[in-house]
């Protein structure tokens, strides 16, 4: 029977090193403590390697800040936070497309972590409201979504607003009434409507008069780092980030 050698790629980087070491003409003692150097060294960039990837594709720590999603995220003690706040765990894994698999794409009701258009240093969470192809439209303070299954539309039920954010949708003085959400790109607003700079002011603050074209409402798909998952801190507030139910609203 033929038998195959297994090589740790590990065992095989510290050999090299001893290699390495033993071609320096340095006594024993001298030989040693530089062997031990750089594995201190190669051990300390291994963690960093990894640490790096797996908080660029796979999940990364957040800290929210601001009122924008309360009652959702940053409500503590009773008390909507407006400063740095909840501690969560964004799954950034969910979305990426590796090597031609993708876990899934993002979805209504999705708290997603993302840079606003104008920025590549900040970073937003919000909630997905409008998905590609589909219409959104605020009335009367209630979100109307029209798309190719309910042509007519529907009222989604938005069970994680808050009494004084319920049919309180607001426009902040948009031109705009209804949004026409194109490919490759989302509708986004934060739970707060009252005090939330999202889709509906172009990611600006309120009557910026910053909104030009149609697009500049909506968010790219590609400036989404990841899904809201789990909040970690405060320990009292420690959950699971579910989706809503939205379907059966739109049969």
């Amino acid at each position: 029977m033929n038998q195959t050698a297994h090589h740790d790629p590990m065992d095989e980087l510290f050999e090299l090193e001893e290699k390495l070491v033993d071609e320096i003409p340095v006594s024993q003692k001298q030989k040693r403590r530089l062997l031990f150097s750089m594995d201190i060294v190669v051990n300390v960039l291994i963690i960093v390697i990894l640490v790096y990837t797996v908080r660029t594709f796979f999940i990364s720590p957040f800290q929210v800040f601001g009122p924008s999603m309360c009652d959702t995220l940053n409500y503590i003690s009773d008390t909507c936070q407006h400063e740095f706040g909840e501690y969560l765990i964004v799954n950034k894994a969910i979305y990426q497309n590796f090597f031609g698999f993708r876990y899934r794409l993002p979805k209504r009701g999705d708290i997603i972590v993302f840079k606003p258009p104008h920025s590549d240093s900040e970073f937003y969470i919000k909630r997905i409201i409008g998905e590609p192809g589909e219409e959104v439209e605020i009335k009367k303070g209630k979100v109307i979504i029209y798309n190719e299954e309910n042509p007519d539309g529907f009222e989604i039920p938005e069970t994680y607003l808050n009494p004084s954010n319920k049919d309180q949708t607001s426009l902040f003085s948009s031109a705009a009434k209804k949004f026409k959400v194109t490919e490759g790109h989302f509708f986004t607003m934060g739970d707060n409507r009252r005090e939330s700079t999202d889709s509906r002011t172009c990611f600006l603050p309120p009557l910026s008069k910053k909104c030009q074209t149609v697009e500049d409402y909506l968010l790219p798909a590609e400036r989404i780092e990841g899904k809201a998952l789990v909040i970690l801190w405060p320990f009292s507030k420690i959950r699971v980030l579910s989706n809503p139910n939205y379907a059966l609203a739109a049969q």
